[in-house]
């Protein structure tokens, strides 16, 4: 049941992103959208902002049948296409919100994507190095999110494709 009422919400406050300029989405607006009262809300999530990043990966996850095994650059690659599809959604919270919020909503997800590169063999570390793996991870993923959040205040000027390149380039000169 507690699934099913996240799920709800969700769907509730992305449909209300294509119709609402977000600060004039209020949790009433979603808690009676999902069939829900205000306390439920609260009982799922602490604020708008904690739905935000939930409902982003669950719509992604959803739209695009994410997969664990999908390899990282076609994870990447699905991920930027469903935010260029949703630029209505994507452009809303932009320019409403702090882009700190957008970033803590998108980070889990591009963080998911790249974990295929970090984890496979493609771009092993020496044993010397493992100990900054974490932080070279981190780095990495902070840095694909806020190219996307560049690209998305750019009007999506590169491929999806051509990022991904982009990325695979950089992660073949670090690593060999």
């Amino acid at each position: 049941m507690k699934q099913k009422t996240e799920i709800l919400l969700c769907e509730s406050f992305i449909e209300l992103l294509k119709k609402y300029p977000f600060p004039k989405i209020t949790i009433q607006m979603i808690a009676s959208r999902s069939g829900v009262n205000r306390q439920t809300f609260y009982y799922h999530f602490d604020n708008v902002y904690d739905l935000m990043g939930r409902a982003f990966e669950y719509e992604f996850i959803k739209k695009v049948s994410f997969d664990e095994h999908l390899p990282w650059n076609q994870c990447m690659k699905l991920l930027l296409r469903w935010m260029k599809d949703n630029r209505v959604i994507i452009k809303n919270i932009i320019s409403n919100v702090d882009g700190y919020y957008l970033r803590e909503a998108i980070y889990p997800i591009i963080e998911r994507c790249m974990a295929q590169a970090y984890e496979s063999n493609v771009f092993a570390l020496d044993e010397g190095e493992r100990m900054d793996e974490e932080f070279i991870q981190k780095f990495m993923t902070l840095g694909i999110t806020q190219y996307t959040l560049e690209w998305i205040v750019n009007n999506y000027k590169e491929t999806e494709a051509d990022i991904v390149d982009h990325i695979f380039l950089i992660l073949k000169r670090m690593y060999g």
